[in-house]
């Protein structure tokens, strides 16, 4: 991958002025990324400038940069560079040496090599900018140069922090502040964080710098270069991109054997059924077919010249011949025409105009080289030029049936786990009122590390911080005197583990809402079923399981935004009870919270008949289950005198005479029975009834 070298430059500081310490962080720093380019076998362009050598003067063609002391043009690393490299760090040093010189002297041997067609252009400064005074008067020529250039800056060095901007929120170095500091160092340090606006310069510690080397993107994607041969007269050169490619592919390993086994294969040779030991030049190379044995040909085994490279075509397709399911290769390129080929540029421009226009794409084979030289088929797509791209092909490779595999995905969410938005508010106010969230630190504190920590342990808020105080008390009261009459007043166990009350009211205030909305469901039906299996299996035979628990009663009732709901759920927490007595009391007054629901709706001048009448259906039938025909035969006269009154026809016909809602008969119905039911659902004339009602009303 040769258009994704680099070339960098690495300045250090070695004069004896400057710390040990910071000298030999830079030294350790530059051997940990010769050691990476190295083992990585990058083919990286690397050399060395130290500020402070020991040296009158360094000529250059235009000027003079004393104390700087190049190692000479970039080279690719190798273990050899790297003990030269330990070699020349330790060279004779001096006190004097400019930074800025320095970087002058990288900047030249960063021309030398832009002649290696290098991608990328960096220079690494590990300096200690301490109180000796430098000169700052070429300070915007150099910076300009490298903003220029486009040669990326790298300053590291070691009394460095990190804040956050607070603008845009990202880490932001600055210097650690000291009262040691003089005027020179101020100033030098000053110059050091201008240089990250001035040319884009990325300043850090010496840790964030190996982070900052080796977080490297490619700025070029692998390139593939080859021809499209239609027929024998046509021949465009492209330039084949990569846009995506499989790079986690499965790969299976066979084991035949432990690995204290040994396995061999035996191969044996029988003519007629019996065992011969042939000489190897006595073989020849065949098949089987059936049971008789069938020699190759000469002309097979003779090794076949290879295809050519490039793509061949083998036909035009219809854009939709091929479905996109078989469009599943291992990698997808993009097609361009190759650099500077006009003439392939005006010829892929033609062929993509006459793909569009005639909703075509191109089948072919593709061989990718002499070396790699298996045929394989794949489709080009056209896609046409505009004002940011030419025009390209997108070459799919077909799949085959071995290259398919089918997942199956369980569902993330079913109709049981589904909850609606006042669920998810109830649970998002208990999280809220019970202080778990988690508060960062301050960003503006200085840190030594870039990003900030995202889980700060020391930082969780304690809900005991009030009650600290008493436990306090109570070890000082203890240590004084054991008999204190505090002590018993006061228990221990209660004081530390006792929540705040404002915190503690608001977190049952939450709960209560969160059980309100959540009602608890009891099932044992899984465990039936598994304890019938287990049975079946052991040939016991199955027994019959207790009475499910009882079902929380819910506090809400039954309300008016969903009657039917409601009362299904109260009814089911009613009949879950086991007391008698009790599940009777709790029915009555269920029946009578009903009734009113039931009388209110009917009373609105807006009526949904359809809820009205489910309504009425389970509260008649619960009278049935619970033998309570006495109260809902008077609740059904009532019923028919308020639909009198309110003129609720529709009510009546549709929901009472329709369904059979009426008074309750049990067993089979009697003359009188049935008579008394006719009366009851029968009204001739709603306005003549109303008349007759206002008469009796009068009298």
């Amino acid at each position: 991958m040769a258009s994704n070298k680099e070339c960098l430059i690495i300045v250090l500081d070695v004069r004896t002025c400057a710390a040990e310490e910071v000298k030999l962080k830079a030294a350790k720093c530059v051997a940990e990324i010769l050691k990476d380019k190295i083992v990585c076998d990058r083919k990286d362009y690397v050399s060395f400038v130290l500020v402070g050598g020991d040296t009158d003067q360094v000529k250059t063609e235009d000027d003079y940069l004393p104390n700087v002391v190049p190692f000479g043009d970039p080279i690719l690393c190798s273990w050899k560079l790297l003990l030269e490299f330990f070699q020349f760090v330790n060279k004779t040093a001096c006190e004097e040496g400019e930074w800025l010189n320095g970087i002058q002297a990288a900047l030249k041997l960063q021309r030398v090599a832009s002649t290696l067609r290098v991608a990328r252009r960096r220079i690494l400064l590990l300096f200690h900018f301490n109180d000796f005074p430098q000169d700052y008067e070429k300070f915007n020529e150099i910076t300009d140069e490298l903003l220029n250039e486009n040669i990326e800056l790298i300053v590291g060095t070691h009394n460095i922090a990190y804040i956050d901007n607070a603008m845009t929120s990202q880490p932001q170095a600055i210097f650690n502040f000291s009262r040691k500091c003089g005027p020179d160092e101020l100033n030098n340090q000053k110059y050091a964080l201008s240089l990250v606006p001035r040319c884009n310069a990325t300043l850090c510690s010496f840790k964030e710098a190996l982070h900052t080397v080796f977080k490297v993107t490619n700025r070029r994607p692998w390139v593939w270069n080859a021809k499209l041969n239609i027929g024998s007269k046509i021949s465009i050169s492209l330039q084949g991109i990569i846009a995506m490619k499989n790079q986690t592919p499965v790969k299976l390993k066979k084991v035949w054997a432990e690995k204290d086994e040994i396995v061999i294969r035996e191969t044996r040779h029988y003519i007629k059924g019996t065992e011969i030991t042939p000489l190897p030049e006595n073989l020849i190379t065949g098949y089987m077919l059936g049971g008789t044995p069938v020699p190759y040909d000469e002309a097979v085994l003779e090794p076949k010249e290879p295809h050519p490279p490039g793509l061949h075509f083998f036909g035009f397709i219809k854009r939709n011949a091929v479905p996109d399911e078989y469009f599943c290769g291992e990698s997808l390129y993009l097609l361009v025409h190759q650099k500077h080929n006009q003439s392939a540029a005006v010829k892929l421009d033609a062929l993509v105009r006459a793909l569009v226009s005639s909703d075509r794409a191109i089948l072919c084979w593709k061989i990718f080289s002499t070396k790699f030289n298996r045929p394989q088929m794949v489709v080009l797509l056209p896609r046409l030029a505009d004002d940011t791209h030419p025009a390209t092909l997108y070459m799919l490779e077909v799949s085959y049936t071995s290259q398919h595999h089918f997942w199956d995905f369980p569902a993330l969410r079913t109709a049981k786990t589904e909850c609606s938005e006042d669920q998810l508010n109830a649970i998002d106010q208990l999280i809220d009122s019970t202080d778990l969230e988690c508060t960062l630190r301050d960003t503006q504190q200085p840190r030594p590390w870039a990003q900030n920590d995202l889980l700060p342990f020391d930082a969780l808020p304690s809900i005991f911080e009030r009650n600290l105080m008493d436990i306090l008390e109570r070890k000082v009261i203890y240590n004084n005197d054991k008999e204190d009459k505090a002590l018993k007043d006061k228990n221990f166990a209660d004081v530390f583990w006792r929540v705040p009350d404002a915190l503690e009211e608001k977190s049952k205030r939450a709960a209560a809402i969160v059980k309100k909305l959540f009602p608890l469901r009891y099932s044992r039906a899984w465990q039936e079923k598994l304890l019938a299996k287990e049975q079946a299996e052991n040939g016991v035979a199955v027994k019959s399981e207790p009475a499910e628990k009882e079902i929380p009663m819910p506090s809400n009732g039954v309300g008016l935004i969903d009657p039917v709901s409601d009362f299904r759920r109260v009814l089911a927490s009613v009949r879950s009870i086991s007391n008698a007595t009790e599940r009777d009391a709790r029915f009555q007054a269920l029946a009578a919270d009903t009734r009113v629901v039931i009388i209110t709706l009917l009373q609105r001048k807006k009526q949904n008949i359809g809820q009205l009448g489910e309504l009425i259906t389970l509260y008649r039938q619960s009278c049935i289950d619970f033998n309570t025909f006495l109260e809902y035969d008077k609740f059904a006269e009532e019923l028919k005198k308020i639909a009198l009154a309110k003129k609720r026809s529709a009510f009546w016909q549709d929901v009472m005479v329709d369904k059979q809602l009426g008074p309750l008969v049990l067993g089979e119905p009697t003359l009188d029975d049935e008579l008394a039911l006719k009366a009851y659902y029968t009204i001739e004339n709603w306005a003549e009834s109303e008349a007759n009602d206002m008469e009796d009303v009068e009298m």
